[in-house]
């Protein structure tokens, strides 16, 4: 969550992020959802210590310019208050196993010196 107000999610929540994008996609303002996105992002960058941030799917992937603009935008104005570093935003292409070959990859990189 997070708009503790915001509008009521299939989860039984309010103001998740999921139903928020949606919401903003619904209204064809990509921006805004973009923006929404990159807030969340920047929350798990800053909880999780995440080195890179990968969006897919229909949405993003139908036009993902203004989602990897606005959600590295938001990265970068946290990353600025909290004195930290940013992190890339990039687009993955793949299908249903991208989560997985990004979790193999996070464990065999140190291995093997991948990038």
């Amino acid at each position: 969550m997070i708009q503790l107000d915001g509008p009521p999610c299939e989860c039984g929540n309010r103001g998740c992020l999921e139903a928020l994008c949606l919401a903003a996609v619904a209204r064809d303002d990509h921006t805004d959802a973009a923006r929404l996105l990159g807030v969340g992002a920047a929350n798990l960058v800053r909880l999780l210590d995440i080195d890179r941030v990968l969006l897919g799917g229909r949405v993003v992937l139908a036009d993902p310019e203004p989602y990897v603009r606005g959600v590295a935008t938001m990265i970068a104005e946290d990353s600025a208050r909290a004195s930290r570093l940013t992190v890339p935003v990039d687009v993955v292409e793949r299908g249903g196993r991208a989560v997985v070959e990004g979790a193999a990859r996070l464990v065999l990189a140190p291995l093997f010196a991948l990038g």
